[in-house]
């Protein structure tokens, strides 16, 4: 009969299963952290219709696992919003404010301290005011750019929320913030200068352009400047960080065009803040309203037709490292053509993107019989040159084995050979 395995109990030792758990050693006795933890898994379970789905009475996640917002992006909370809300508020007023106060000191004749006569646009005033609007997008722009994206325009915003890039909630914040922003760049503009009003900044058509040419030209040039913005800053390349420059250059060549026909707007904010201010409302102000809108959908439907086509199986691998031609050098296409018979004007199949599927296959195939050819070459060479590896083995002197069968040395690699040879009894030579 199996005799029974005694062992001595410690009276004072601890539970093994209390210590694993994490459990602090109460001398058998429940911890308080384990008894309220207890008694919530009670409540739950007799109260099992609680207020709040995943939670107990005490509003404790169940579940500390459990996915917080299943299905949404993880910028759908409120501070990011508020983040990017607050900064395209600033944004926009930083931008608005020194482009209106440029093209406002630019309609003076002298300095403000003499005189407040405004005089008509010369050429001069024209650059001063493009130069204001470009500059002044450009630099806060790129301040911006990786706050927000730097939009600072109702149209442009609106496009982003098309294309994708902009959820709904994003899109309205940013949209009422931009509208906030220029009422308070106008109202800085106001009462930073002298001339108690901003009338000289508000855009209105001027005489001899009728409703029709100003919308299309506000509409045309607002979706060059949206275009811009998608090309420039949504597609991304290995010039995106420049994306900025490219964009305030744009801003800038618009109003070389439309500052003098129609204020150049192309921003609602920019139009509806000096409007604020200024208390006045002209009959043509829905134009600078629709007409934006209209050119960024203009500019959003050529984006996408574009992407559709894939536009970028069109022009030369412009983000390669190395220079690519599609075609051939002229005199290798007529070789080609006379000794051949082929096709003049067939692309090069080495270029990433200019070539069709047969000709990827026919450049494949011949790849890889040259580099068959060459590995062939390459097992057949008898004498190898010596690698890293084989340094230690080479210091040593043990370069050559013996064939069985045979007493002399079979040469395994051009040490040995210069060992036997030219340096006799000196030991091996290394490589270099």
């Amino acid at each position: 009969m199996a005799q029974p395995n005694m062992t001595m109990v410690d009276a004072n030792a601890v539970p093994v299963s209390s210590t694993a758990a994490g459990v602090p050693a109460t001398g058998g006795r429940i911890s308080t952290d384990t008894a309220r933890h207890s008694r919530r898994r009670r409540l739950s379970m007799s109260m099992p219709f609680h207020g709040r789905k995943h939670h107990d009475v005490f509003g404790q996640d169940t579940n500390p696992h459990r996915r917080k917002h299943f299905g949404k992006p993880s910028f759908s909370g409120f501070q990011p919003h508020f983040m990017a809300g607050l900064g395209e508020f600033i944004g926009t007023t930083m931008f608005l404010f020194l482009a209106e106060g440029g093209a406002k000191t630019a309609q003076l004749s002298v300095s403000a301290a003499q005189t407040d006569t405004a005089t008509p646009l010369s050429n001069e005033t024209i650059m001063f005011i493009a130069l204001s609007f470009g500059m002044s997008l450009l630099v806060s722009a790129w301040m911006f750019y990786r706050i927000t994206g730097g939009l600072f325009n109702p149209a442009i915003t609106i496009a982003l929320w098309l294309v994708g890039v902009l959820t709904t909630r994003r899109a309205v914040v940013l949209f009422f913030s931009q509208i906030l922003g220029g009422i308070a760049a106008a109202g800085l503009v106001l009462g930073l200068t002298p001339t108690n009003s901003v009338s000289s900044v508000t855009t209105t058509l001027q005489p001899g352009i009728n409703i029709t040419q100003g919308f299309l030209i506000e509409m045309l040039l607002t979706s060059i400047l949206v275009f811009s913005v998608l090309m420039l800053a949504v597609e991304k390349h290995r010039a995106t960080y420049l994306a900025p420059v490219g964009i305030g250059l744009t801003l800038m060549a618009a109003h070389l065009f439309g500052a003098v026909w129609t204020g150049c707007g192309m921003n609602p904010a920019r139009s509806f803040g000096p409007a604020v201010v200024a208390r006045q409302f002209n009959s043509d102000h829905w134009i600078y309203w629709i007409a934006p809108i209209c050119g960024g959908i203009l500019s959003v439907v050529y984006f996408s037709f574009l992407k559709l086509l894939k536009y970028n199986s069109v022009v030369l691998d412009q983000d390669s490292d190395t220079e690519v031609t599609g075609l051939k050098p002229i005199h290798t296409r007529v070789w080609n053509l006379v000794r051949h018979g082929e096709n003049p004007s067939a692309l090069n199949p080495e270029s990433s993107t200019h070539y069709d599927s047969k000709a990827r296959a026919e450049f494949d195939q011949e790849q890889r019989e040259v580099f068959e050819e060459r590995e062939q070459i390459r097992a057949g060479m008898m004498d190898k040159p010596v690698f890293d590896g084989h340094a230690n083995t080479a210091a040593e002197g043990r370069m050559a084995q013996s064939v069985p069968g045979h007493g002399s040395p079979v040469s395994t690699g051009s040490t040995l050979a210069h060992t036997t040879s030219n340096n006799t009894g000196k030991g091996p030579i290394l490589p270099k």
